[in-house]
C-alpha cells in the first residue's frame, strides 16, 4: 500500500515536472523565434497562408472610384497610413491617402495601378508590419519591396521608403501578442536596416520615422493607442517629418537609425 502511494506521488511529480519543462521549452522557442525559423526553413514563401480577407476592402475599392485623376503626393501603406486625413496633416500639399488596413507589401504591389494612375511625383511608402505579423522573415520582403520600387519608378514616380515603426514595450501592452505574431522590435530593426540599404541601392528616398517617433527603439506609450497604432500626437510628428523631407528636396532629409 505504501509502495503504491509512493509510486502515485512519484508519477504525479514527474507529470508536474514534465509540464514545467514543456512550458519552459515553449517560452524558449517563442523567445528564440523558433516557429518563425521553422516556417522560413520549410515554407520559404508563405504568402499563400496570409489571410487576404483581413485587408479592409473599402479603401481599396474607393481608390478606383475616386474622381481624382492626379496627385503630387501619395501616402501608401497599411492601417497606420490609412487612419488620418493626410491632406489635413499636410495643408497646402496636393496629397491623397491610399492606405488600407491590413495591407502587406505583396498586396500593395497587386493594387499599385490605383496609385500609378494618379501620376504622382512622390509616393511615401510605409508597410511591412503586417508581413512580420504573419510570420514573414524580414529578408523575404526585399524582393517584393524591390518590385514595388521598380513598378512605381517605371511610371515616373519618386519613392520615399519610410521606416516601419517600432511597437510599444511588451510589458506596457500585454494584450498585444507581438512575440507570437513575430511583430517584434528586433525583427523590425532588421527589416528597416534592409529597407535603408535597398533605398540606397535603388536611389530611392529613405525617411526614418523612428528617429522622431521612437528614438529609443520602442514606441512610447503616450504615442500609441494599443501598442501598435498611433494617437493624434504621433501623426502630428509624422506629418512634420514628411513636411521637412518635402522642404528639404527630393534628395531627402535622411535620418540615421532603424
Amino acid at each position: 500500500m505504501v509502495r503504491a502511494q509512493r509510486g502515485h506521488r512519484h508519477r504525479s511529480a514527474m507529470k508536474i515536472l514534465a509540464l514545467i519543462l514543456a512550458a519552459l521549452l515553449v517560452a524558449v522557442a517563442l523567445e528564440s523565434q523558433l516557429p518563425q525559423r521553422v516556417m522560413a526553413r520549410f515554407l520559404p514563401d508563405i504568402a499563400f497562408l496570409q489571410p487576404r480577407h483581413r485587408v479592409d476592402p473599402l479603401p481599396v475599392q474607393l481608390s478606383w472610384l475616386y474622381p481624382t485623376a492626379h496627385a503630387e503626393i501619395v501616402m501608401l501603406g497599411d492601417s497606420l497610413t490609412a487612419a488620418p486625413q493626410w491632406n489635413e496633416l499636410l495643408p497646402g500639399r496636393d496629397v491623397v491617402n491610399r492606405g488600407a488596413s491590413g495591407d502587406t507589401v505583396g498586396q500593395i504591389l497587386e493594387r499599385v495601378d490605383a496609385v500609378t494612375r494618379l501620376h504622382p511625383r512622390l509616393v511615401f511608402v510605409m508597410v511591412g508590419s503586417n508581413d512580420l505579423g504573419y510570420g514573414t522573415p524580414p529578408a523575404a520582403l526585399q524582393q517584393p519591396f524591390r518590385a514595388l520600387i521598380d513598378r512605381l519608378r517605371k511610371e515616373g514616380a519618386g519613392i520615399v521608403i519610410q521606416s516601419v515603426l517600432y511597437v510599444a514595450d511588451d510589458h506596457a501592452w500585454p494584450d498585444i501578442r507581438r512575440q507570437w505574431d513575430f511583430r517584434r522590435n528586433d525583427q523590425i530593426r532588421i527589416l528597416n536596416d534592409g529597407l535603408k540599404a535597398l533605398a540606397a541601392e535603388t536611389g530611392s528616398g529613405y525617411l526614418d520615422l523612428n528617429a522622431g517617433l521612437a528614438p529609443g527603439g520602442v514606441l512610447p506609450a503616450e504615442l500609441t493607442t494599443d501598442g501598435l497604432h498611433l494617437c493624434a500626437a504621433a501623426y502630428m510628428r509624422w506629418a512634420a517629418m514628411v513636411e521637412a523631407y518635402l522642404q528639404g528636396g527630393e534628395a531627402g532629409v535622411e535620418t540615421s537609425g532603424g
